[in-house]
């Protein structure tokens, strides 16, 4: 009887799962929407992705840094978000024959400030854990130190006087290949030297 019970909880969960993976994987708008309102509330968890809050991050790259590195305009209808102080988000859309969404978020690691060797020993651990199978390239002429990965879409991880912080750009939805990585890491860098102005 227990046997029987395990085995019905156990396809059970195996739906459950499944009917998930379906529904995420659904390319309708409604399934679009259910995901973003999801993202929306992992996002505002205080603790998300264990990063530390600072009331200016939306001033450390702001929405005219977005408009001027991606030469958008008013038409791109730029969407900014703050999640609780810990991350600032930038959601905007192109329109070249198909529609393609963009992304582009600032964080900082927990934590705040730290010394050089801890800095070291904290980029050493990520490197070993978060970005092991991401292979993080280094980043040259941005701050400290820099690397790259494609982690979450494309990621450009920075230190700079004792912080930690990350510019990432992903392409959420359409041609994905509008960018290519050389360029996300430019673009990513040049907002990177602008937080590291405003810091």
């Amino acid at each position: 009887m227990k046997n029987k019970f395990k085995f019905q909880k156990t396809v059970a969960l195996l739906m459950f799962f499944s009917l998930f993976i379906i529904g995420v994987s659904c390319n309708d708008k409604k399934s679009e929407k259910n995901l973003k309102d999801q993202i929306d509330n992992l996002e505002d968890d205080e603790n998300f992705a264990g990063s530390s809050k600072r009331d200016d991050i939306c001033e450390l790259m702001n929405k005219e840094d977005i408009m001027e590195v991606f030469g958008l305009s008013e038409e791109n209808e730029l969407e900014q978000k703050s999640s609780h102080g810990t991350i600032c988000s930038y959601d905007w859309s192109i329109n070249k024959g198909i529609m393609t969404l963009f992304s582009a978020s600032l964080n900082f690691a927990r934590d705040g400030q730290h010394t050089n060797s801890q800095i070291d020993a904290i980029w050493e651990g990520q490197n070993n854990g978060i970005y092991k199978k991401w292979n993080p390239e280094e980043v040259s002429d941005v701050g400290d130190k820099a690397s790259w990965s494609d982690l979450g879409g494309g990621q450009l991880r920075v230190a700079e006087d004792g912080y930690i912080f990350y510019v990432s750009l992903s392409i959420m939805y359409g041609n994905k290949n509008m960018m290519d990585k050389q360029e996300k890491i430019e673009k990513t860098k040049i907002l990177a030297k602008r937080v590291i102005e405003r810091m």
